[in-house]
């Protein structure tokens, strides 16, 4: 199997054990987002590729708002509160570990349907 193949393979999965969706008929005057794969290769610090990765993305940018959505919310950590984390971090002696969060979005409840394709 190719490499991006099972990479879409993990991704789906990922998607059918968190139930992210449900399938469902297209109530009339309801617009679909479309989907895409997303295709991104992991590199270590030699530039050795150690990872493929796939995401299926919502094509977010061709949507609307008041058609397909009324407010946007992008939960985004300002620099400044980073910088001073990071100074906090200093000032402590404390040490910075890094993750890697797979899923992140997939975890939020919606108050809304939205429908994809």
């Amino acid at each position: 199997m190719k490499t991006a193949e099972l990479a879409m393979k993990v991704e789906m999965k990922a998607i059918e054990d968190d139930k992210t969706w449900s399938v469902s008929d297209l109530p009339k005057r309801q617009k679909a987002i479309s989907l895409k794969w997303v295709f991104k290769l992991k590199k270590d610090a030699d530039g050795k590729v150690v990872k493929h990765e796939a995401r299926l993305v919502a094509k977010g940018y061709a949507q609307v708002q008041g058609v397909y959505f009324e407010e946007v919310f992008a939960p985004v950590a300002r620099i400044e509160t980073v910088r001073v984390l990071l100074a906090l971090v200093v000032q402590g002696g404390w040490e910075v570990h890094y993750m890697d969060v797979k899923s992140t979005f997939l975890n939020g409840d919606l108050s809304e349907s939205v429908f994809v394709k």
